[in-house]
């Protein structure tokens, strides 16, 4: 409830109200607060004669509260100390003691930046939240216009409406190579052609991903058709797929491992981007300032 009368009340004095009910004392008060006992004996007469009632009386145990002063304490009693406590959170999270940060990032922009900047983020400020949701570009960016995160690390293509405020900046670039268990027989000391890769099953990602619209539209001005033999939810899906037997797979270095073929191709996939993504109207956490520089350094 919010009522239309105010008292144009100094904070101070009922600051020192506070100090003085606790203390009950006005000579303790003022030690607390580093004040002179006069100074503090004054500000609660102009207190009670703002406020238009008594709010102390004297007895032998020393100040006590009256009536009006018990219905005054119940209230800013419970303000002062609201106040203390949100002054100590923020300093805390000046100090990044303390905070949270909510990134939706894709699978190989995980892998490729996020990883490795959190592994150094963590160790300096180990009291920080850090929830990270696994999302696909087109996911991420909404989850970002929906505020359900701060942050977005994506990899291309990206489709941003122009009248999104969202910024869009580019972090790095990476390369995918096309990978297949070693029963396919393709020789991994021999260049052959992207055209070539029709006549093998294709591990592909969902449709709705980046990576999928990315593909389909290479594959598309090479003339090729290309069909999915098998669809993986996921990028880090891909490699076992692989392992597995079931296709040949586009991943980034990174992501590889080990008793697969790397098929050398005469020509050379295009490099891909990856971005980061915020909203620039809204101002962003202490917590996610920091990690955005450290990613803009990688």
């Amino acid at each position: 409830m919010i009522y239309r009368r105010f008292m144009n009340i100094t904070y101070d004095y009922y600051r020192i109200f506070y100090y003085v009910v606790k203390f009950g004392s006005f000579t303790k008060a003022a030690e607390a607060l580093d004040n002179s006992q006069p100074n503090i004996t004054r500000a609660m007469n102009n207190l009670e004669s703002q406020l238009g009632v008594q709010v102390f009386y004297r007895s032998r145990k020393g100040i006590k509260l009256t009536r009006e002063g018990e219905m005054l304490f119940k209230r800013v009693g419970i303000a002062f100390e609201q106040i203390s406590l949100a002054e100590h959170e923020l300093e805390q999270t000046k100090r990044m003691d303390s905070g949270s940060v909510k990134i939706g990032v894709s699978e190989i922009a995980l892998h490729e930046v996020l990883l490795p900047v959190l592994a150094a983020y963590r160790r300096d400020f180990p009291n920080v939240m850090v929830q990270i949701t696994n999302e696909s570009t087109p996911s991420a960016i909404k989850s970002l216009k929906n505020d359900e995160v701060e942050l977005a690390l994506v990899t291309t293509p990206i489709n941003i409406n122009k009248n999104d405020s969202l910024s869009c900046e580019n972090i790095c670039e990476f390369t995918e190579y096309p990978v297949a268990h070693k029963m396919f027989g393709i020789p991994d000391n021999k260049e052959i052609s992207l055209k070539e890769l029709e006549k093998y099953p294709v591990i592909f990602l969902s449709k709705g991903t980046a990576t999928r619209e990315y593909y389909e539209e290479l594959f598309r001005k090479k003339g090729m058709d290309i069909k999915p033999n098998v669809i993986a939810a996921t990028t880090d899906q891909v490699m076992p797929m692989v392992k597995s037997g079931l296709g040949i797979g586009f991943v980034p270095e990174s992501m590889m491992g080990g008793n697969v073929t790397v098929i050398k191709l005469k020509d050379k996939l295009p490099k891909r981007l990856i971005c980061l993504l915020y909203d620039e109207r809204k101002p962003q956490s202490l917590a996610a300032k920091e990690l955005i520089k450290r990613v803009r350094s990688m």
